[in-house]
């Protein structure tokens, strides 16, 4: 009897079970399409409410499975209330950023609002917002510096105590960024093919003060692929193949970054008016340790290193003369021009590691290009920064180079460059040893009518300190047994020898060891004027090869 009476318990507490859930499932079905306009009309206006009348929201459907919890929001769309707005920037309510934008659809799963109900938390596993179109336009407004804007926790604690989402995935978005800091020229920046996703989101009371999450996230991924940027003159186009930047581990990784100019050699020249041709192919780039806070609320770039692995560097000048004059009278220097850059940065280290650089020059007399090729190249750039700020500290940024001079010598650079110097000093030191000379005839033969046909370079070494006007220095090159041939244009194409000019250049001119038996060792005095419109690359050679010709001469 009792066993009959548990056992109908039992079967009548299964049968109520299953009954509420058949009956919340009807109502929750049934309740949600009769509530559906009047959720839809809360949501909208809980947009126009927490935004001071300023946006509509629209969309064209909503529809929700009670039971999985999953919910698609279609066609949602927002934009301003042009009344409003004229109405806001007259009374000085004006944020300094105005959005507008459209997203196909936003997918919610783990939607349940009995939570919402009994707790006043809102707690959803994901959101997917598929191909959301962002128009952004930022004026900034003087009274806005003196205002508290409101935080995100004190927007949503009138509708609920707090809003988690486990993760939101943002597929494909698309940024317009219009800046009216100039009114009369409006800069607009864009970004498309945008990835993000966000990990862990909470808004409560407290989350606000949680030291390991930005901007209320414990993680933020942005991916970018197959961005293209043209440079402001539109000489040059940045290429970046992949870009993943994440939040958590402060760090950017890029993957095949090149700058292309938009010209060839001679023709780049020419639009230029002689400026250097530099081509840039990085494989592999990583920033690592980013100040985040300055990033995103200051528009800084501080990180702690930049690694660079593979890659290589090509410089093309251009001798010919020119007709039009430069924008100004000097030509200004690399760490010169980065200065004015409008995008402020500071980078403790930059360490490069298996790079080709080629110097090549024209000279339009043998109507032929020399290469200068350094190999395998490493070193480090230490405080490359052009902020006012850290260079009140620290002035010059340091730059440490080795490599292998035409594949053959060892070669080791060092630079170091006054940032705040208002002429664009710097200091330069450089050394290369134990190399045969006929390896440089690439070179001596395009720009110089030489060649040599033996020789053996055991050492060279030049001090330089240099700014925009002028190279002065000195050079100790340490050389046994040369012999050089002199040549001329030939009648048809290439180069002819001219024999009894090259027996009495070897036979009275050059000097063919340094030193010569117990005589002392010869050094050679660096002075050398520049040419305001020629670049720094061309420079700085000139000035060398200036050196190396007083060594075998003099």
């Amino acid at each position: 009897m009792e066993q009959s009476k548990i056992n109908g318990f039992r079967k009548g507490l299964i049968i109520s079970i299953v009954g509420l859930i058949v009956l919340f499932f009807i109502v929750g079905t049934v309740g949600f399409w009769s509530l559906k306009p009047m959720l839809s009309k809360r949501l909208k206006s809980a947009v126009l409410e927490s935004t001071d009348s300023l946006y509509y929201l629209d969309f064209k459907d909503i529809n929700y499975q009670i039971i999985t919890g999953q919910a698609d929001i279609l066609a949602v769309t927002w934009r301003v209330d042009t009344n409003r707005y004229e109405r806001l920037k007259k009374a000085k309510k004006m944020p300094d950023n105005i959005y507008q934008g459209k997203v196909n659809g936003i997918k919610l799963a783990g939607l349940h609002p009995w939570t919402i109900f009994f707790s006043k938390k809102l707690n959803i596993s994901t959101i997917t917002i598929k191909d959301p179109n962002l128009d952004i336009s930022h004026e900034k407004q003087i009274y806005n510096s003196f205002k508290t804007a409101k935080s995100p926790y004190q927007i949503i604690s009138k509708f609920v105590k707090s809003f988690s989402v486990k993760k939101i995935i943002f597929e494909n978005i698309y940024i317009a960024y219009t800046s009216h800091q100039k009114p009369k020229m409006p800069h607009v920046s864009r970004i498309e093919n945008l990835d993000l996703e966000v990990s862990d989101l909470l808004i409560d009371s407290t989350s606000d003060k949680d030291k390991n999450r930005f901007y209320y996230t414990k993680e933020c991924i942005f991916g970018l692929k197959k961005i293209e940027i043209p440079s402001e003159d539109s000489l040059n186009t940045i290429k970046v193949n992949e870009l993943l930047f994440s939040t958590k581990t402060r760090s950017i990784s890029m993957k095949n970054l090149v700058l292309q100019p938009r010209f060839k050699e001679m023709e780049y020249s020419v639009h230029t008016n002689g400026d250097d041709r530099i081509g840039i192919q990085f494989n592999n780039i990583k920033l690592e340790e980013i100040d985040i806070e300055k990033l995103f609320e200051e528009k800084k770039i501080y990180a702690r290193n930049l690694n660079i692995n593979h890659g290589k560097v090509t410089v093309f000048t251009d001798t010919r003369t020119f007709n039009v004059p430069p924008k100004s009278p000097y030509r200004p220097f690399p760490h010169e021009a980065f200065k004015n850059w409008s995008l402020k940065f500071m980078i403790d280290t930059i360490k490069i590691r298996d790079f080709d650089i080629t110097y090549s020059e024209y000279n339009p007399e043998t109507k032929s290009v020399g290469n200068v090729l350094f190999k395998k190249v490493v070193g480090n750039i230490h405080n490359f920064t052009n902020d006012t700020i850290t260079l009140k500290n620290n002035s010059h940024c340091l730059v440490i180079l080795k490599g292998s001079l035409m594949n053959k010598a060892p070669i080791t650079l060092h630079f170091n460059f006054d940032l705040l110097a208002p002429k664009g000093d710097f200091l330069f030191t450089g050394n290369v040893a134990k190399m045969q000379m006929p390896a440089l005839n690439q070179v001596t033969e395009s720009l110089g009518f030489a060649k040599a046909e033996k020789g053996f370079l055991t050492d060279y070494t030049c001090h330089i300190k240099g700014d925009r006007y002028a190279i002065n220095g000195s050079a100790t090159m340490l050389y046994q047994d040369l012999n050089i041939t002199i040549l001329k244009k030939g009648e048809e194409k290439g180069l002819k020898k001219r024999k009894l000019l090259s027996f009495f250049a070897n036979a009275f001119v050059i000097k063919d060891s340094n030193p010569i038996g117990k005589q002392p060792v010869r050094v050679a005095t660096i002075k050398y004027q520049r040419i305001p419109t020629k670049p720094f690359f061309y420079t700085l050679w000139k000035s060398i090869l200036s050196s190396i010709t007083k060594s075998v001469m003099e």
